[in-house]
């Protein structure tokens, strides 16, 4: 089993909450992401997935370039980085998501998805690279 701390994708793509769906959509495609962070000032206040948009917006035929982030977004699901792929692939099971928050317990210090636990690990070190 290996650590989240270990797998995680360190380099957290944050948006602001009062921005409109379509700078999130255009973050993620031009960086390749299937998630961003959503920011309230200073603090991380929720997720943005693919799936919210596809269920939010365009299921609805709403106008992503007036509809807000932060109407669209949700509370991300916390793991410890010290727990394993094993606890990470559980939960996303569970709570039927593809991205997990990942915490130090004082403060978000990456982000997990279900790539990243895809991937094939040894040591820390991923076989594709």
């Amino acid at each position: 089993m290996v650590k989240v701390k270990e797998i995680m994708t360190r380099n957290l793509v944050v948006v602001d909450a009062n921005s409109v769906v379509r700078e999130a959509i255009q973050i993620m495609s031009e960086r390749k992401l299937g998630s961003v962070l959503v920011r309230k000032g200073k603090e991380i206040v929720g997720i943005v997935e693919d799936s919210d948009i596809v269920k939010n917006i365009l299921a609805k035929d709403l106008n992503l370039y007036v509809v807000k982030v932060e109407s669209v977004m949700s509370i991300p699901f916390v793991i410890e980085e010290d727990r394993t792929d094993n606890d990470a692939s559980d939960m996303m099971y569970e709570k039927k998501v593809r991205h997990l928050v990942v915490s130090n317990g004082k403060e978000i210090v990456g982000i997990l998805s279900m790539v990243d636990l895809l991937r094939p690990v040894y040591a820390g070190k991923s076989f594709w690279t």
